[in-house]
């Protein structure tokens, strides 16, 4: 009896260090599982983390290009308008500087200059001319003898327009102020490029 409960007992023994082998190969293999799911868990977290943050870097770059884009536009609209305020004054204070030379003794002077230049450009001895209003006196004083002189509103400066036949020639102060704007604009250092 004694040898059956002595074989009993190490048959129980052998069940018991077979179960703790299957027990601790049970427990390993589910720490493994464990172990590969929390690998794959963080390996899909960090692809989410990273496509978010993506996301985000180009939605923060887009509304940083919009903002940037506006604020391009609103500091160009205003430079426009600054500069042509300062052109605005430039040409205002030409005009006035036209205006006291108009009323100075020399202007009879430059419209005689004028209209032989005119008549020069027109190939012609005789031709029609055009004054302000105000400058038909004096203009027909400097005009060659034969040629008339009629009053043109359209003339705001001062200076000759005349005519010959067809052929028409623009020496007035209106034209050449005019002709200087575009000039003014490639020349004054105030050009907007952003």
């Amino acid at each position: 009896m004694i040898e059956e409960n002595e074989r009993a007992a190490k048959f129980m023994q052998a069940i018991q260090r077979d179960g703790e082998k299957r027990r601790a190969a049970i427990i390993q293999a589910i720490d493994e599982e464990i172990a590969a799911e929390l690998e794959k868990v963080k390996t899909d977290a960090a692809a989410k983390a990273k496509q978010m943050g993506d996301y985000e870097k180009v939605r923060l770059q887009e509304d940083t290009n919009r903002k940037l884009s506006h604020s391009v536009l609103e500091t160009g609209a205003e430079l426009a308008t600054r500069r042509n305020e300062i052109e605005q004054q430039v040409f205002d204070a030409c005009e006035e500087r036209l205006a006291q030379f108009t009323a100075k003794p020399e202007y009879t002077d430059y419209l005689r200059k004028s209209a032989e230049a005119l008549l020069q450009l027109l190939h012609a001895d005789k031709a029609e001319f055009f004054a302000r209003t105000q400058d038909v006196e004096v203009a027909k004083k400097a005009v060659p003898a034969g040629c008339a002189v009629s009053a043109d509103p359209t003339i705001r400066l001062g200076g000759l327009r005349a005519k010959s036949g067809a052929v028409e020639a623009d020496d007035t102060l209106d034209m050449k102020l005019d002709a200087q704007k575009d000039w003014f604009l490639q020349n004054s250092g105030m050009s907007i490029a952003l």
